[in-house]
């Protein structure tokens, strides 16, 4: 079945499929005997994605008043948010109950509203974390240590500036990294030590500038290189002929890291890329997949089976329309940030922890049968943070449900006109950037405040930094530089110096936030296109668009071709 997105400004056709069908129908609740169909989205895929995206901030991060003690905390709220914020101790200790903001639903009005309007008075956690040790800086992370200005790091010590990176140490500007140690400005790597400006690498060590690189070392400016040492821009050479090359580009210097960037640039367009990045899947299309099986139009995920529209999801299985988490889910529609098994779990937002059969449910935990509640920990059987008996939920869910369908609410996630944070603060300014005028638009909120700048003895523009570390004083510590692209002045930790001097990198001239920025653009967009093979000609679904320069194989003649 054919559908056009609902939103004015798209207008983008979709299918409904058999599949989809079916799906809707397995998840579709039952309250007191009667089953209520979750109907098909009104809003194209992208239209969905962007607004589920819309609800959260991640990268963000303000000073501001506890709203229970008066301390002066971190919080990804910034201090003209009128929700009330606790830190994170107090949110998950007993000196409050959620069951104190409970109210009845008047089935009069829509109810989606008076969902809004209690989400706004039940307390926040300050950041998203769990069991983190002196990382006042970070968001949605946990079990880190010594962390800095990170999102999305678990399991993580001395790590700074990076977002998605997991079980790794010492390493700086890094963008989905997994066990990786001593590493800076590396994309998409797995397992990697000593690997520098690098991308899609794995099991590679002292190295730089390689992209798409195997089990290599000793190798700089590689490209599609497996299990080889002593590589040169894609020429072999003797181990000596190696380290004498090395003494043009160590210590790095900002004029050689650009020439470089540009020099690898340049070799990648004259090698074939493979349609997509992934391995071990079976019937998948995406980008960035891995260990998964059915999994359709999924990005940046592991584990899938049986999923479509899942992005950035670990090991969840029967779900759609899914934006982070999982870890593990099953059975999950248009949620985001939902899992830590999390089963039948519809229309939510930071859900987790053994929750089952949630409904429109805000920051609840280890929850089950809850409807349209915020804040609750270890509860059932509560709507609108009101606890009742299990016959009584049913029948009242039922009668909301039924009022919802009426005035057209059941079966959509939360409206971007109420979203908790403005648009430029959420995931979704990365992934579906837009300007200004375009969002308020569109009647969604825009965050103009200005930056708090930092508490230094002076700055210094980014151009009078010195080329190589080596000539950067101690003193830089109390310095705030001012970017090179925004202007914006940022400081360099300690921690992060002595990474610098130990690794012969120069010290960055960019502000984090934009450099994060400048890494989420090395990857491919979220979007599949119709191409053909470059040497087989056969069709094929890929994140390179048909303008795109790169030579771009299928999955069986880029194996012959690296192989």
């Amino acid at each position: 079945m054919q559908q056009t997105c609902a939103h004015q400004w798209c207008g983008q056709g979709f299918e409904i499929t058999d599949d989809d069908r079916i799906f809707y129908d397995k998840i579709s609740p039952t309250f007191n005997g009667k089953k209520f169909p979750v109907p098909p989205p009104s809003l194209c895929p992208r239209c969905r994605e962007q607004r589920r995206l819309g609800q959260f901030n991640r990268h963000f991060m303000y000073k501001r008043p506890s709203a229970k003690t008066g301390d002066e905390i971190i919080s990804i709220f910034s201090p003209d948010k009128t929700r009330p914020v606790f830190e994170n101790d107090v949110w998950w200790s007993d000196q409050w109950d959620p069951l104190e903001y409970g109210r009845d639903v008047d089935l009069a009005k829509p109810v989606l509203p008076q969902m809004q309007a209690l989400f706004d008075e039940v307390p926040v956690m300050a950041l998203v974390n769990d069991q983190n040790e002196n990382s006042p800086y970070i968001n949605s992370s946990g079990w880190s240590k010594n962390c800095h200005w990170s999102w999305g790091v678990d399991y993580c010590e001395h790590v700074f500036y990076s977002e998605s990176t997991f079980s790794s140490t010492d390493c700086i500007d890094c963008l989905f990294l997994e066990k990786g140690q001593h590493c800076y400005e590396c994309t998409d790597c797995v397992e990697c030590h000593s690997l520098r400006f690098s991308q899609n690498c794995k099991n590679c060590h002292e190295s730089a500038f390689l992209y798409d690189c195997i089990g290599c070392g000793n190798c700089y400016g590689c490209v599609s290189l497996r299990q080889q040492q002593y590589c040169y821009f894609n020429e072999q050479l003797t181990k000596e002929a190696y380290e004498e090359k090395m003494k043009q580009h160590i210590p790095f210097t900002i004029d050689g890291i650009r020439a470089d960037r540009d020099r690898l640039r340049t070799l990648r367009l004259t090698l074939p890329h493979c349609y997509m990045n992934g391995t071990s899947n079976e019937s998948v299309s995406g980008d960035y997949l891995y260990n998964s099986k059915n999994a359709h139009m999924c990005f940046d995920s592991y584990g899938l089976q049986d999923c479509t529209y899942c992005c950035n999801t670990r090991g969840a299985s029967d779900s759609r329309d899914v934006s982070f988490w999982g870890h593990p889910g099953e059975l999950l529609y248009e949620c985001m940030a939902v899992g830590e098994a999390a089963t039948r779990v519809l229309f939510c937002y930071l859900v987790w922890g053994g929750t089952e059969n949630m409904l429109y449910c805000n920051t609840c935990i280890s929850c089950k049968n809850c409807f349209g509640c915020a804040g609750l920990r270890h509860k059932q059987y509560c709507i609108f943070n009101t606890q009742y008996t299990k016959e009584d939920y049913e029948k009242k869910v039922a009668d909301i449900i039924e009022a919802m369908q009426k005035s057209g609410e059941w079966g959509q996630f939360f409206s971007m006109q109420h979203a908790p944070f403005c648009y430029n603060e959420s995931l979704g300014q990365i992934f579906y950037p837009m300007t200004k005028q375009e969002v308020t638009a569109r009647g969604w909120q825009w965050f103009d405040a200005a930056k708090e700048k930092p508490n230094v003895t002076k700055i210094i523009p980014a151009d009078q930094l010195p080329q190589s570390i080596a000539e950067v004083p101690d003193d830089i510590v109390h310095w705030a530089i001012a970017c090179e692209k925004t202007g914006r002045p940022f400081k360099i930790e300690k921690k992060e110096l002595e990474l610098y001097r130990l690794h012969h990198i120069p010290a960055p001239r960019i502000h984090p936030e934009q450099r994060l920025w400048n890494r989420w653009k090395l990857r491919n967009p979220r979007e599949l296109y119709d191409r053909a093979c470059a040497k087989c000609t056969k069709p094929i679904s890929t994140s390179f668009s048909p303008d795109r320069r790169e030579i771009v194989y299928c999955e069986r003649c880029y194996l012959e071709a690296v192989y």
